[in-house]
């Protein structure tokens, strides 16, 4: 008989065991990806599950450009893998990184404004046609050239990062699509200056002086 309670004891242990193991090995349905490559690491976030996922990412970097600590909101469609943020790290200088990841079903409940008023964002449609709009991605260094001749030269812009301005992003593609374009990427810089666009912007000096008429 105690032989053959030991027996359940050892049995029961090692079941536990297993379901532990197996309970720590499986991976979550929401989860970061990490891609390292020769420069850069690239972040994505995949989805496994069988709904949109609305999750909101913000690295804490060291050792990397200050491009890396922006935080990104983003809706990652069911069973899909969506790229979120590139790492590049700065030379010489060791590098390593811990990151928050906020996963929820609704984008509002993640992004929650706390003012007692909170102002109404205007329509994109109204602001494209009242403002120039520079359009720029993140580690694009000709849009780092371009926003910073635009600012020596008091110039009045808005910039908006398609990476993390999803709203703009989406009526940019609208635009696009009107004007016949036909690729599967944007190409940045570009410009929609009152309502018109204005791509590609080969010349960054030529494009400033027209600005200036």
């Amino acid at each position: 008989m105690l032989v053959s309670c030991k027996g359940n004891i050892i049995s029961l242990f090692i079941f536990i065991l297993l379901y532990g193991f197996i309970g720590y090995t499986q991976e979550k349905p929401v989860r970061l990806v990490e891609e390292k490559q020769k420069k850069r690491t690239i972040l994505y976030v995949q989805n496994d599950s069988e709904t949109d996922k609305s999750v909101f990412l913000k690295v804490n970097p060291t050792g990397y450009r200050r491009s890396a600590q922006r935080p990104i909101i983003k809706t990652i469609p069911a069973k899909n893998k969506v790229q979120m943020l590139i790492l590049i790290p700065l030379t010489d200088v060791a590098s390593h990184y811990t990151y928050n990841l906020v996963v929820n079903e609704e984008l509002e409940t993640i992004d929650v404004d706390r003012s007692k008023n909170p102002k109404k964002q205007a329509p994109v449609s109204s602001i494209m046609r009242s403002e120039t709009i520079i359009f720029t991605k993140i580690d694009c260094e000709k849009c780092t050239i371009l926003i910073s001749k635009l600012k020596e030269k008091h110039i009045k812009f808005r910039e908006v990062n398609i990476d993390t301005q999803n709203r703009y992003r989406d009526y940019l593609w609208e635009l696009l699509k009107k004007d016949g374009y036909n690729k599967n990427i944007i190409g940045v810089p570009l410009a929609v200056i009152k309502g018109k666009l204005k791509y590609p912007i080969d010349n960054i000096e030529d494009f400033i002086s027209q600005l200036n008429k």
